[in-house]
């Protein structure tokens, strides 16, 4: 059986098994937002010993020079012998901010156990948040509330691509494709919470219940529900209620309700979490991924719909976007003479993550080197940000597709409740994304209806921490199922004014 070494470690190898499936399985993880097809070359590696011969979309990928010294795609590379592989930094890079916003929102909470504790012993409760592109999770203490250990990994079903519907079209092309990718995230869930066990100093048997949440599509595939109505228009999911499953290598699972197609269990567990159910004015939960999911509670009702921004907030389709690692651009500025830039940990610049490509559009076009519809100044085709870093006119046209998919749900929510941006009392900004990025940038290109930024409150990871809620809480878990009846889903594709609102959200304001 060939080795792979990496990192210090030794990696054995089914031959004939693709490179990036085996990183993944090592916990290497490489990044294959394109769905693992040699488009994209961000799984690149550099293979130090036993390179065998590029492939054609090595040859189309990379330089004559990046192929003589070694680099391959992994995603491409079928390892058929012994290897030695250096995996780049922007490929590696774990989404370790999850961590930071994990317990933004999970301040006391009134524990009232739902299911029987243990007679002797601790009883604890393992929160698990799924969400397309990491996986965050908590061991609570189900007598006191308390947080016994929390940790964050990348979700490993990214090898079969970075967005919905590459994972849904995998899977609907046969049963042993659902099945690899509910193993894929299982087997990473087992993990975590062997982890935290560890780490909380536990036995397994102390962990007696399990809380998931997560959009509508990886919902299912953690389940093993079927998703062929659900990759295909309208958009049907197999289950909307909250569903209880026995899991191999977990405690009982009991996963929140979905609401609609799109706007899964994990958009129920942040409106519970800051309260979407409670009268508090007219308030925008904005929750800013791959997979936007956006909510609009008005004291009357409460409205959401799905906003797929594809992975471009991630860095996904950016020619130089990585995760938030070392040497990412994560912020940028203009200073009234250039543009200043700050890197994660103070590294040399390597490439710009989500908050930096914000920073650099709205830094741009206070520069006068953008024009509201996004072009750059004199036709130029990049505008560059650092040494060795720039952004292309199509990087920006990426970001504008993002941003608009985020903002025309919200202005679409807007419409249907009868309101103005003035009228919003507050915005709430979750996700690990929406943790991170500058407020004022969000409204300077538009992501975001005008408010006054004092309006605008990053609230982290409020999907793990409704998960937490309903994990320690019968009365949380009794509002969620609630909340999920009562809330009206927009379909934003059959709305007759979508298309014109999109347009118009696209642009940059003027």
């Amino acid at each position: 059986m060939p080795h792979v070494q990496v990192g210090g470690r030794t990696l054995e190898v089914a031959a004939g098994t693709r490179l990036s499936q085996a990183l993944h399985a090592g916990e290497v993880p490489v990044e294959t937002p394109c769905g693992a097809r040699g488009r994209c070359r961000k799984c690149q590696v550099l293979v130090t010993e036993g390179a065998p011969p590029p492939t054609l979309a090595d040859d189309e990928q990379l330089s004559a020079e990046e192929l003589a010294l070694g680099y391959r795609l992994s995603c491409q590379l079928v390892v058929q012998s012994d290897l030695r592989v250096a995996v780049l930094p922007t490929a590696a890079a774990v989404v370790d901010r999850a961590k930071a916003a994990m317990g933004r929102l999970s301040g006391p909470v009134a524990v009232e156990p739902w299911a029987p504790l243990r007679a002797s012993g601790r009883s604890v409760g393992f929160a698990l948040d799924v969400g397309t592109t990491s996986l965050a999770g908590a061991l609570l203490d189900l007598r006191s509330g308390e947080e016994l250990a929390a940790d964050s990994r990348p979700n490993p079903q990214a090898v079969h691509g970075a967005d919905l519907m590459n994972r849904l079209a995998h899977a609907t092309e046969g049963e042993e494709n659902a099945y690899e990718l509910q193993m894929l995230v299982l087997g990473a869930a087992r993990q975590m919470l062997d982890r935290l066990c560890s780490k909380a100093g536990l036995a397994r048997e102390n962990v007696t219940q399990t809380v998931v949440v997560g959009n509508t599509a990886m919902h299912h595939l953690f389940l093993g529900l079927d998703v062929a109505d659900l990759a295909v228009a309208p958009y049907r999911p197999t289950v909307l209620d909250g569903y209880e499953a026995v899991l191999p290598g977990l405690p009982p699972v009991y996963a929140l309700p979905n609401i609609a197609g799109f706007v899964g269990a994990d958009a129920v567990a942040a409106a519970l979490a800051v309260g979407l159910d409670q009268p508090a004015g007219n308030r925008l939960l904005v929750d800013i991924g791959t997979n936007g999911e956006i909510l609009l509670a008005t004291g009357e009702a409460v409205y959401c719909c799905s906003a797929p921004a594809g992975p471009a907030f991630e860095g996904g389709e950016i020619s130089q976007g990585m995760r938030a690692g070392p040497g990412a651009i994560e912020a940028v500025s203009f200073d009234g003479a250039g543009l200043q830039v700050q890197t994660v940990g103070g590294a040399p610049a390597r490439g710009i993550c989500g908050s930096g490509l914000l920073d650099a559009v709205a830094a741009l076009r206070a520069a006068g080197r953008m024009d509201w519809q996004g072009r750059l100044a004199g036709g130029a085709v990049a505008a560059t940000l650092a040494p060795g870093v720039a952004m292309t006119q199509k990087d920006v046209r990426a970001l504008q597709l993002a941003k608009g998919a985020i903002r025309s749900g919200a202005d679409l929510l807007l419409q249907v409740a009868g309101l103005r941006p003035a009228d919003l009392d507050e915005v709430l900004l979750a996700g690990a994304f929406g943790n991170y990025l500058r407020v004022e940038s969000a409204l300077a290109i538009g992501l975001l209806p005008p408010v006054p930024v004092e309006r605008v409150r990053p609230v982290g990871n409020a999907a793990a921490a409704g998960a937490r809620l309903a994990l320690l809480s019968a009365s949380a878990r009794n509002r969620a199922e609630r909340l999920a009846r009562v809330v009206r889903p927009v379909d934003l594709a059959t709305h007759p004014d979508f298309e014109q609102i999109f347009l118009d959200a696209l642009n940059l304001p003027r």
